[in-house]
């Protein structure tokens, strides 16, 4: 995961891949907000490239481990999980869903499933279930409680 840190944003903006953007209008006279939700257009590509050139610009924000806060961005290397994969395994393991897993942890659901994918590469499997008895068999997760 990479984070960045700007001085400055121009506006104020949700992107989702290529396909959805969500623009906040200002708030209304008796006090409701308002948002723009753009699909696939002129105008939301136009919007992804202001976002990249930001990204570009940004300063790389590196985070380390102390007191156990940020553990979670703390990378363990290439023969095992991270914390953050260590935490998804554990939710996916008690049985939540893969959305309400990723809300728990502030995580978008292609970022989970960038990192499941990620963990079954290294496990060396090829399917979810097989992920699950890998992940309790090598102690990277603790099992389910009945």
């Amino acid at each position: 995961m990479q984070l960045r840190v700007a001085d400055q944003l121009p506006m104020k903006l949700v992107l989702a891949d290529a396909d959805l953007g969500l623009v906040p209008l200002a708030v209304t006279p008796d006090g409701e907000p308002g948002a723009v939700l753009l699909h696939r257009s002129g105008l939301l590509d136009a919007l992804d490239a202001l976002f990249e050139t930001v990204w570009r610009n940004a300063h790389p924000l590196a985070l380390s481990a102390t007191d156990g806060e940020a553990e979670a961005t703390v990378e363990v290397g290439p023969q095992g999980p991270t914390e953050l994969d260590r935490r998804i395994l554990g939710l996916l393991l008690a049985g939540l869903t893969d959305l309400t897993a990723a809300a728990q942890l502030g995580l978008s659901a292609r970022t989970l499933h960038r990192r499941l994918r990620h963990l079954m590469d290294l496990a060396g499997v090829r399917s979810r279930m097989q992920l699950g008895a890998h992940a309790v068999r090598n102690g990277w997760a603790d099992p389910p409680r009945p």
